[in-house]
């Protein structure tokens, strides 16, 4: 049952998912509370007995998280470099548009930006390097399948932005870099290295984020 869920449930959510971010006009906070639902609510309501050993931190080695830390600088300088090289074949201004639309200002983004950096990382690290992992037991699916789905999901907020091409270029890098995460996280078997890195990530994203609104 929990490897069927592991394959079924992700492919549920990240429909649902889509079809909020694509097709429902509402703002950045009702597609935060869905997803809070979705990807931690019902995994810690349906899967409580196990008690989620994947969240105990205090096992994660020093070495792992050295790694945590040399792995996320490394990806968080790639994505600025990666925006910078490509920064031609992006419709910033119309990632600019979708941004504001979705209710994420000047005002508001570095509210924004402290949820994505702290909240989001967690909560998609919990999901996708600690539960679907976990509920694929010592299948090798375990790393086919959890960075697939992460990269997947990312589809709905890169749809409007790139051309086809980088679109897939994006979603290639995203399921690699899914599968980095859950290979660090294996020697101390919690998501912390991963969480730690995907801060990383997403910082460099922020920074992205600083410029197209602040400075473009």
């Amino acid at each position: 049952m929990q490897k069927w869920f592991g394959a079924l449930f992700p492919i549920v959510s990240i429909l649902v998912l889509l079809w909020i971010e694509q097709r429902v006009g509402v703002s950045y906070g009702v597609k935060t509370v869905a997803k809070v639902i979705l990807f931690l609510v019902i995994p810690l309501m349906l899967f409580r007995a196990t008690r989620f050993p994947f969240i105990r931190f205090r096992y994660a080695d020093r070495k792992s998280i050295r790694l945590a830390f040399i792995l996320g600088i490394s990806i968080m300088a790639l994505i600025i470099g990666a925006f910078l090289l490509l920064q031609p074949h992006i419709d910033i201004a119309s990632l600019r548009d979708d941004l504001l639309q979705s209710g994420i200002t000047r005002a508001v983004f570095p509210f924004i930006a402290l949820y994505i950096l702290f909240g989001n990382s967690v909560i998609e690290e919990f999901f996708f390097r600690g539960m679907l992992p976990f509920l694929f037991g010592k299948s090798k699916m375990r790393f086919i399948l959890p960075p697939f789905f992460f990269a997947i999901y990312h589809i709905a907020i890169f749809l409007p932005w790139f051309t086809l091409p980088i679109l897939l270029l994006a979603v290639g890098g995203l399921w690699a870099g899914g599968l980095i995460f859950q290979l660090v996280n294996e020697k101390c078997r919690t998501i912390l290295p991963s969480w730690i890195v995907h801060m990383f990530a997403d910082l460099g994203i922020l920074v992205i984020g600083v410029y197209v609104l602040y400075f473009y």
